[in-house]
């Protein structure tokens, strides 16, 4: 099962709205919005992939509304079509300008729009793919020198003319091997989140109760956790989800690993389930030192520079495989943190329709 992709409708007209999610209700995951305000307020956790901008509109009109959509780094692919009964040349020109990719006049045909998304969708698709190739040489670059520098120079140790005992020669073995899991699991990564990017990523969803998920996947962390000396507390309600209970637990134990490692020993690592009116929970909160401000807009993001420390050994990459689990369950995953007191990553997930 491949998630649909987001299109999020705005527009002050509830029977223009109406219209718009009849036509495309089927295909896609569909949001509205009333206002300038409120799309701005909602777009960032929605994550659509494409944005259906009405112009006139009470309060923010519509262009100013896409010149801000284009001024949040958040949002940096998404596709802005301007629907609107303005059918100037000059009033598409102002609409272009201020960042729309396209036009559409009222009254439209749906068959136009369909196809127009369909365009889009495949072009948003085509820059996200070349822009992770681009960003591969120097993110590989970077990531896999000290691996190869730890096979290479035990394996020229080791072929060399120079003694050794058995037991500096298993220490060498060891270490290649080790460096060898690394980049597999780095590589693995790599591909994985290209697919789950270009939407070729199969999932399986299954009714699975998410609290079963989570001890499961602290059962996987728990050698780390007592060799690290933290421990690590359940708060867990009976939740039922519909979720590819795969990634699910892979994305909760990669959180519980990252807070492990950076809490200190004796620390405390908690990780909660639990059930909102509007939304299921999974929370990992650590005690670490926290993330730095600056960082907090991109930790999710693959190929970022910032706290490289924090998010080594291919753990961005974890982060952003994490995201895109989230947004193929029609969810979200964020963080919260302050320096000096920790940081809580929330996954929040749909609630099952009965």
């Amino acid at each position: 099962m491949q998630h649909k992709h987001k299109i999020l409708i705005v527009d002050d007209n509830a029977t223009n709205i109406a219209i718009l999610e009849e036509a495309l209700a089927e295909h896609y995951s569909l949001k509205a919005a009333s206002s300038g305000e409120e799309t701005l307020a909602v777009i960032e956790e929605f994550q659509p992939d494409v944005v259906l901008l009405d112009i006139m509109m009470p309060g923010i009109d519509g262009y100013e509304t896409c010149r801000r959509i284009r001024a949040n780094p958040a949002l940096p692919n998404v596709k802005i079509i301007m629907v609107s009964a303005k059918a100037m040349v000059s009033e598409r020109l102002k609409g272009y300008d201020a960042g729309a990719d396209d036009y559409l006049t009222k009254p439209f045909e749906e068959e136009e729009l369909l196809a127009k998304v369909r365009v889009y969708l495949r072009l948003k698709s085509v820059e996200e793919i070349d822009q992770l190739k681009s960003n591969l040489i120097n993110f590989l670059n970077h990531e896999t020198r000290t691996p190869l520098n730890c096979i290479v120079q035990p394996l020229e140790l080791l072929m060399s003319d120079v003694p050794l005992d058995a037991q500096m020669k298993q220490k060498c073995l060891e270490l290649v091997n080790q460096s060898a899991q690394r980049l597999h699991q780095l590589f693995d990564k790599v591909i994985k989140l290209c697919a789950m990017k270009a939407g070729r990523w199969d999932y399986n969803f299954t009714t699975a109760d998410l609290s079963d998920l989570v001890t499961m996947a602290a059962a996987e962390v728990a050698a780390l956790a007592s060799e690290r000396d933290v421990t690590i507390d359940h708060k867990l309600e009976k939740v039922i989800a519909e979720v590819d209970t795969k990634e699910i637990k892979s994305v909760v134990k990669d959180l519980l690993h990252n807070a492990i490692r950076f809490s200190q020993p004796g620390g405390r690592v908690v990780v909660g389930v639990s059930a909102e009116p509007d939304h299921l929970n999974v929370n990992v909160t650590d005690q670490g030192d926290g993330i730095e401000p600056d960082f907090l807009s991109r930790v999710f993001d693959e190929f970022n520079d910032g706290d490289v420390t924090h998010h080594s050994e291919g753990h961005r990459l974890s982060l952003a495989i994490a995201r895109q689990v989230a947004i193929a369950h029609a969810g979200t995953i964020d963080v919260a943190s302050q320096k000096g007191c920790g940081t809580t990553f929330t996954v929040k997930l749909p609630l099952v329709e009965r």
